[in-house]
């Protein structure tokens, strides 16, 4: 493997030592809060039960994100970084996918958790409707790299577009249905998405 690209006034080898910089201050958060949860034992309460499941499902997310970023690739170009098979397209768009799932199902969970509180029936509503929004984005994606066709990418980015418009608006929902740092937290996030 040849690595010569890899020097300091190349802007690709500093566009990749950042995304494994980013990559490790991810990974080294996701190892705190498990540490935080292990420590603090198991929470009381109304969102008990979805605390486990959002920290394994943001464990794939952070190490499918780490992955891609230490073997970048451009799968419908067949462009990578580096010639392995880990960079083959199909191990590629398969972390992809996994870790994108993972990501939307959270903000399904959460979203619900928060709209069920507030009793707010269209937040819940859409926390529903998102998933399978996402699940036909991947689809898409997976037929832009299995054609090369860049429709697919176009379908795949309105569907994610799609899912986080629907995302704000419920947010907006509940913004009124709060006080403090939740709706501190809910602001936070539509602004996020807005931006």
């Amino acid at each position: 493997m040849r690595l010569d690209w890899l020097y300091w006034s190349n802007p690709l080898a500093i566009w990749w030592s950042f995304l494994i910089l980013v990559s490790a201050g991810n990974l080294a958060f996701l190892l705190h809060l498990h540490s935080q949860y292990r420590r603090t034992g198991s929470p009381r309460g109304a969102g008990a039960r979805a605390v486990e499941p959002l920290l394994l499902l943001c464990a794939a997310y952070v190490i499918g994100c780490a992955f891609r970023a230490i073997l970048p690739r451009a799968d419908v170009q067949r462009i990578c970084l580096f010639d392995t098979w880990l960079s083959s397209v199909f191990v590629g768009r398969s972390v992809a996918t996994v870790a994108e799932m993972c990501f939307i199902i959270q903000w399904a969970i959460v979203l619900r958790a928060v709209a069920r509180v507030a009793h707010a029936d269209s937040a819940g509503n859409i926390a529903k409707a998102i998933v399978p929004v996402v699940a036909a984005a991947e689809a898409c994606s997976w037929y832009a790299v299995i054609t090369t066709n860049y429709l697919g990418n176009v379908l795949e980015n309105s569907l994610w577009t799609a899912a986080f418009v629907l995302i704000a608006i419920a947010l907006l929902d509940l913004l009124n249905r709060y006080d403090g740092t939740v709706r501190v937290a809910i602001a936070a996030a539509a602004l996020g998405i807005a931006g």
